[in-house]
C-alpha cells in the first residue's frame, strides 16, 4: 500500500505523452527542432507524412506535466524559408484532455503534435486513442504563426525548384501552388461518398487514396461509405482492367475551384462516382447532388509502376467540365 501511494502522489499533474512533429503532403518541413517545457522532437531530414499525421518516434522521460509553451524552428521546402519562434500553450485545457483520455494510466499514451506548414502557419494537436469509440482523436489546441527569413545558406539544388530537384513535388505545386489560406484557416469538411466500386462491378476498384488542399491525406478512403472529411484536390485512381491482369494507378487533379463548386450548390453531402470506360485507361468522375448527375472530369491512367498504392504519376490528361 505504501508503494502504492509513493507512485500515485509521484505521478501526480504527471502524464504518458510524447512530442511530434507533422507537416502537410507535398509541403515537407526540414531542419526541424521542436522543444516543449519537457520533450522535443526534430528532423534534419525533410518529411511531409499529411497534416496531422505524425513522422518518426522520439524516445524521453515518461511522465510529464502539461506543458505551457513549446519553441519551433523549421524550414519549409516550398518556399526555402526558415520560420523560428516560441508559442504559448492553453496547459489547463491540455491537462483536462490528458485527464479525460486517463493518460496518467500505464496503459495510455497520448501525443502533442506541431503541425509546420508553409507561411509559418502552426497547429498543435492532441492525439490520443478514445477506447470508447476504438479511434484515434485529433483535436487541435493551438494555433499561430511564426515569422520567417529566406533561407540563402541552402544547397543550389535545394533551392531551385524544377522536376529534376524536386520531381512529384514539383509537379504538384505547379498543379496547386502554395495554399496559403488552407493553414490560415481550417479546411470545411463534408460527408463524402466515393461510388467507385459498384458503378464497376469487373475492375477490383480499389479504395482511394487521397489528400486535401492543406495536405491532409486519406489512406485507403472506404468506398460507398458516408465519411466527414476536407474535399480531395489530388486523389490516387487505382483498378484493375476487366480483361487482363494489368492495375492502372495514377494520381487525378481536382479542378481548382472545386470547392466553390461544392459551396453554391450547398450540398448536405458531397457523392462522387466513378465511371471507368470499356478501355480501362479512361474515367470519368461524377458529382451527383440535387441537380442530378453531373460530369465533374475525364482522366488517362496509367499501367502502374509497382505494388505501392500512390506511387504513379499524375495525369497528363485532365478534362473539366464544370466551371
Amino acid at each position: 500500500m505504501i508503494s502504492l501511494s509513493l507512485l500515485q502522489s509521484c505521478n501526480k499533474n504527471k502524464y504518458r505523452w510524447e512530442a511530434g512533429i507533422s507537416a502537410p503532403s507535398y509541403y515537407p518541413a526540414a531542419d526541424v527542432r521542436v522543444g516543449f517545457d519537457n520533450a522535443g522532437n526534430g528532423s534534419l531530414t525533410s518529411f511531409d507524412p499529411g497534416w496531422g499525421q505524425t513522422y518518426g518516434a522520439v524516445v524521453g522521460e515518461k511522465w510529464k506535466d502539461a506543458p505551457k509553451e513549446v519553441s519551433i524552428h523549421y524550414n519549409s521546402g516550398a518556399e526555402n524559408y526558415t520560420y523560428d519562434g516560441k508559442i504559448s500553450l492553453p496547459q489547463e485545457k491540455i491537462r483536462d484532455l490528458f485527464n479525460e483520455y486517463n493518460l496518467d494510466d500505464e496503459d495510455n499514451l497520448g501525443h502533442l503534435v506541431v503541425g509546420m506548414a508553409p507561411g509559418g502557419w502552426i497547429r498543435v494537436w492532441f492525439q490520443a486513442l478514445d477506447k470508447k469509440a476504438d479511434d484515434y482523436v485529433n483535436i487541435e489546441v493551438a494555433k499561430a504563426r511564426l515569422k520567417g527569413s529566406y533561407d540563402d545558406t541552402a544547397d543550389v539544388r535545394y533551392k531551385t525548384k524544377n522536376f529534376e530537384n524536386w520531381g512529384k513535388y514539383y509537379t504538384y505545386w505547379q498543379l496547386h501552388g502554395i495554399p496559403y489560406e488552407a493553414w490560415a484557416e481550417n479546411e470545411k469538411e463534408y460527408n463524402i461518398i466515393f461510388d467507385f466500386d459498384k458503378p464497376n462491378p469487373k475492375n477490383e476498384v480499389t479504395d482511394p487514396q487521397y489528400s486535401s488542399l492543406d495536405g491532409t491525406l486519406y489512406y485507403r478512403t472506404p468506398v460507398d461509405s458516408l465519411l466527414k472529411r476536407k474535399l480531395p484536390v489530388d486523389l490516387v485512381a487505382v483498378w484493375k482492367s476487366k480483361n487482363s491482369n494489368i492495375y492502372y494507378d495514377t494520381h487525378v487533379t481536382f479542378p481548382k475551384n472545386f470547392s466553390k463548386i461544392i459551396e453554391d450548390r450547398k450540398l448536405s453531402k458531397v457523392v462522387l462516382s466513378l465511371q471507368i470506360e470499356e478501355d480501362d485507361q479512361y474515367g470519368v468522375i461524377y458529382l451527383i447532388g440535387d441537380k442530378g448527375e453531373e460530369k465533374l472530369l475525364r482522366f488517362k491512367t496509367y499501367p502502374s509502376k509497382d505494388k505501392i498504392l500512390g506511387n504513379s504519376d499524375f495525369s497528363q490528361e485532365v478534362e473539366y467540365f464544370i466551371q
